[in-house]
């Protein structure tokens, strides 16, 4: 045990607590949705087209490179903007940005004009949108819900995540399958489009966390400053930071699992099995929503934070080295692969549901409300540099090696780096904290990240 203090009653109250969480908080998580599901959509079906015109993954894993690197770049520069303007107004505009560029793919597909340069464009715009918007859904919850709903709201909006996770690859893989490319782009940008409706009901205003003072606007810092203190109070915050890095780890082998390994190997030895793709990746998703179900929270009070988030960096881990050697081994069937992989993918989703919840309560409570977005988002700013090197490494593994190798190398090496962490003394540390002393907890353990905060 690590001496945390059970969760409150009105956390653990399961659907009781749902009506106290409120109708924005509601259509803000129906947006991302719709958003998860559409994104998806269009996901796969760049993967089908770029497949069907070069037939190399390597070429396809250069397209994912460069959004999944804008995305990267965009959370490292542009974290500010979510403390200082209205962040309800940057959800919607990058919905807007989103919608508009989908569309435009899907005019170019169904005009059958295929053009490299156009389409990496496409995906750095859609990035960009990406890299801004993803934060902000996650640190908006603190300004949707009370101080003792956090962890209630971080557990629902996981279910969110989770079926989006189960519903994109099912939804893209039978429109893929039954309908074709085109159709699918159309999707998305419907799906997109109406997650930018829902972001107009809300009733709830989210102020911009800095515009609290008057003319404090023109003293407002540079984005220089704005970024630069964001990057210190990250490396600063030693829990954080050593988080961030293993979360670096995890997505080298995590991301282009699903960007680049899984469709490689589904168009290249079964190219008629597009519900192989469906199937697998909804096992992760229903991992996903079991853990936010309560699975998670049990096991959090039982074992505490620190153990609970490490078991889960080694499942996730474990997952992807067994999902390896079973299509390793597993090669003649679609059928026999996908029940290969389905209970790996499961785990493996569990595992990540186990990480996300408890970090993401630790940040969003912990982290003083001027700093909390650029924090989040120079974290995965830092973790997600992985992103861009682990999709070329899987084009290139894949094409060099066979995805069943890529896959195990990748779950391998999360393996190893999650046992250096364990060691962390400031991890265990803050993953200990009892939920009661949560609260701002980063400006009392580290006050110098924020010398414009200390208490005198």
């Amino acid at each position: 045990m690590t001496g945390e203090s059970t969760t409150k009653p009105a956390v653990e109250a399961g659907d009781s607590g749902d009506q106290h969480l409120g109708r924005d908080f509601y259509a803000v998580q129906t947006a991302a949705l719709l958003n998860g599901v559409g994104t998806r959509c269009g996901q796969l079906a760049v993967a089908w087209w770029s497949l069907s015109e070069t037939g190399n993954p390597a070429v396809f894993a250069g397209f994912v490179a460069v959004g999944s690197a804008t995305e990267i770049g965009t959370r490292g520069l542009l974290g500010w903007l979510g403390d200082t303007y209205r962040p309800d107004r940057l959800i919607a505009l990058c919905y807007v940005l989103s919608s508009v560029t989908v569309a435009l793919l899907s005019a170019l597909y169904l005009g059958g004009v295929y053009h490299p340069l156009v389409l990496v464009f496409g995906l750095a715009v859609l990035g960009l949108s990406n890299g801004v918007r993803e934060p902000l859904q996650t640190t908006v919850v603190r300004a949707l819900v009370p101080v003792h709903q956090v962890e209630h709201a971080m557990r629902r909006r996981s279910s969110v995540t989770s079926i989006s996770s189960i519903l994109g690859p099912i939804v893209a893989s039978v429109l893929l399958g039954v309908c074709g490319t085109g159709p699918t782009f159309v999707i998305n940008t419907i799906a997109v489009a109406c997650s930018l409706a829902l972001m107009q009901t809300l009733g709830t205003t989210t102020h911009a966390p800095r515009a609290t003072k008057t003319g404090e606007q023109s003293h407002l810092r540079t984005w220089y400053r704005s970024t630069r203190e964001g990057f210190s109070a990250l490396y600063r915050i030693k829990s954080e930071f050593h988080l961030a890095l293993l979360a670096l780890a995890v997505n080298l082998g995590l991301y282009p699992v699903f960007a680049v390994l899984l469709p490689s190997l589904t168009q290249r030895s079964f190219s008629h099995d597009t519900w192989l793709i469906g199937l697998v990746e909804g096992a992760f998703g229903i991992g996903l929503f079991l853990g936010s179900l309560g699975l998670v929270a049990r096991l959090t009070r039982s074992v505490g934070r620190f153990t609970t988030v490490i078991s889960g960096f080694g499942l996730t881990g474990g997952a992807i080295l067994c999902s390896g050697l079973s299509s390793r081994v597993v090669t003649s069937s679609p059928v026999l692969l996908a029940a290969a992989l389905v209970p790996c993918f499961l785990v493996g989703g569990i595992g990540l549901i186990m990480i996300t919840v408890n970090t993401s309560t630790v940040r969003v409570l912990a982290t003083p409300a001027s700093m909390r977005n650029r924090i989040t988002s120079t974290a995965a700013f830092l973790s997600g540099l992985a992103i861009p090197l682990g999709n070329f490494l899987g084009g290139a593994l894949a094409k060099g090696l066979g995805e069943g190798m890529a896959l195990a190398a990748f779950g391998a090496f999360i393996v190893a780096a999650t046992a250096i962490a364990s060691r962390s003394s400031n991890l265990r540390q803050v993953l200990s904290l009892p939920d009661d002393a949560l609260q701002d907890a980063y400006l009392r353990l580290y006050p110098h990240a924020f010398p414009e905060e200390r208490v005198s």
